[in-house]
């Protein structure tokens, strides 16, 4: 797993932070907000394998989501670490819930390729959307139809054969529709910048961030349905230029 660059890191020590806003039409923002203006290339996530623990990514805390992601030794796809996701609800609970991390950059242009790997273990389905999806968001947008505060992208990785729910401002592009393989990390990758100008008809005359969460989530459960549960962890994360990413090997 490769470490972020030297100013990178002294950034991080230096505990400078951002505000950060959850993912759906409305933004809202995050309760401890993590580092944004970062002496590293714009297009690049930061700490992309969670070896210099949590910044400067962050969970959301408003009230959909769930606990927050912790940086784990259990499991790691490269190096030492990789960011867990504790989903748990009870057969009582009803309603939606997301587990995710996040984090915001601020590139000249839509990133190209974001990819990564997941890994699920002890999978325990209690209601039909139980779903992984990473979710690529365009904050700020200009010069596109629908004239919305932020244009999504919702990828579906496992779990689901259909869109969840309905919203204006996201599609939803379908990477996996199966029950998500577990015990074992699965490579993930999109080229966003073309899905996004076929989803949206075109790219964006400007924007202000892009904000990418990686999520494990449930939606419209209801009570007494079962019981959610699911360990996943997340690992070499990458967004940026198509022939610059950490993952090449598996293209």
């Amino acid at each position: 797993m490769r470490l972020p660059r030297l100013s990178a890191a002294l950034y991080l020590l230096a505990g400078v932070v951002l505000v950060g806003a959850c993912g759906g039409a409305e933004l809202q923002p995050a309760a401890t907000p993590p580092g944004q203006d970062m002496d590293i290339p714009a297009e690049v996530l930061a700490n992309p394998g969670f070896e210099i623990g949590e910044e400067p990514w962050f969970s959301m805390t408003t009230e959909a989501w769930g606990t927050p992601f912790r940086v784990s030794d259990a499991v790691a796809h490269s190096g030492q670490h990789s960011a867990f996701l504790e989903m748990r609800a009870d057969p009582d609970a009803s309603g939606h819930k997301v587990f995710g991390v996040v984090q915001e950059i601020t590139p000249g242009e839509l990133p190209e390729v974001v990819s990564g790997y997941y890994r699920v273990e002890d999978w325990t389905r209690g209601t039909e959307k139980q779903y992984l999806q990473f979710v690529v968001i365009a904050i700020g947008a200009t010069g596109l139809p629908g004239g919305f505060p932020n244009y999504q992208i919702r990828y579906i990785l496992a779990g689901i054969d259909e869109p969840p729910f309905d919203i204006t401002n996201a599609r939803f592009i379908f990477v996996g529709k199966d029950e998500p393989v577990e015990d074992q990390w699965v490579y993930f990758e999109r080229s966003f910048r073309e899905d996004f100008e076929e989803a949206w008809g075109d790219i964006p005359d400007s924007f202000t961030t892009i904000r990418i969460l990686f999520e494990v989530r449930y939606d419209d459960k209801p009570a007494g349905s079962g019981e959610v549960k699911a360990d996943v962890f997340y690992d070499d994360l990458y967004a940026g230029p198509a022939g610059a990413g950490p993952n090449q090997a598996e293209r």
